[in-house]
């Protein structure tokens, strides 16, 4: 007796190795306006110091070093190196810095991106009106520390749990080591958190909060590059049936490692490489359909040079390349 898989063509058993891109990835508009704004400004003769990194993706930032555009972690550092130019990164900067650039007499150059902007006007604007301001989001991160910086108050806090909170029950509640929340608060989020992840916490938040004539208010800040992103992975996740996810992204890029927590959770192994070399064999092991995702700090070639490691395996590149780019695109924020 003749079996099925003795009758199949070979071209049929053999599973073709093909790689799928999620439709929205790599570079935000936000992130490629500060890389335009530092590039055009960039001078090896007048070079500039960005107070951190500019934007979270090693490549572009060893890119800028050749220009004359090299991180410093202060002003005061940049003034001791010799810098007469100063830049705010695309993840924003409390007042502070501007006002330390114009006391040295130094030129200041701002790449925040306006959709962080925006969610430092909503804190302010939020503390103007007597609440008591959560940010969701890692309290390390600089797009954080400047939101807090521009609420420039003491009622303020950077969380992700909970727990985090200087409050451990609701509102109404008395007794010994109970803590309850002020009248009003306000939660906003870092631009670059899960709305999956978010939700609950205000929803915990709001229950701490509203009882006894307490006052919540939830502005989801997340930006819509980033939604976009975590969209299209998990779109690409429900119609290709991918068996490998790769994020790309700067190590310090939150939304990519936002990006690879999403594959995973969706059952799918998914791991962040900043870089196509740190890709490992194994991972490719019985993988036909490696499905590619990247950050909004990700420039397009970085994500061509993982596809073309990726062709070097015997996976097929993907048609039509790996996204359109439309150069004069704006976001409505």
């Amino acid at each position: 007796m003749v079996s099925a898989a003795e009758t199949t063509p070979r071209s049929e058993t053999t599973a073709k190795k093909r790689i799928v891109v999620a439709e929205t990835l790599g570079y935000c508009w936000g992130v490629r306006r500060a890389v335009e704004l530092i590039s055009a400004a960039a001078n090896p003769e007048a070079p500039i110091a960005p107070i951190g990194d500019i934007i979270h993706n090693p490549q572009i930032v060893e890119r800028l070093r050749s220009q004359g555009v090299v991180g410093q972690a202060s002003v005061n550092d940049a003034l001791e190196q010799g810098f007469r130019r100063v830049a705010i990164t695309a993840h924003g900067m409390g007042p502070h810095l501007a006002k330390e650039a114009n006391a040295a007499g130094l030129e200041l150059i701002d790449t925040t991106c306006p959709l962080v902007v925006k969610v430092q006007r909503l804190a302010e604007k939020l503390v103007r009106q007597g609440y008591f301001i959560v940010v969701y989001g890692d309290h390390w991160h600089p797009e954080v520390r400047s939101v807090i910086g521009w609420a420039n108050t003491s009622k303020a806090i950077a969380a992700k749990k909970i727990e985090d909170l200087p409050w451990n029950s609701p509102r109404g509640k008395e007794g010994p080591g109970l803590v309850t929340p002020p009248r009003k608060v306000a939660l906003v989020s870092q631009t670059t958190k899960n709305i999956d992840e978010l939700a609950p916490f205000a929803a915990k938040l709001q229950a701490m909060v509203i009882p006894n004539g307490g006052e919540f208010r939830f502005a989801n800040t997340i930006c819509e590059p980033t939604s976009e992103r975590q969209n299209a992975l998990k779109q690409l996740v429900e119609q290709d049936r991918v068996d490998l996810i790769l994020a790309i992204g700067g190590r310090k890029s939150s939304n990519t490692a936002r990006l690879a927590e999403i594959g995973n959770l969706m059952g799918v192994t998914s791991f962040h490489i900043e870089r196509p070399d740190e890709i490992l064999p194994e991972w490719l092991e019985g993988r036909n359909t490696v499905g590619i995702t990247a950050g909004a700090s990700t420039p397009d070639d970085v994500i061509e040079s993982v596809v073309d490691v990726l062709v070097g395996y015997g996976y097929e590149a993907p048609e039509g390349g790996i996204h359109p780019v439309d150069p004069e695109y704006v976001p409505a924020y």
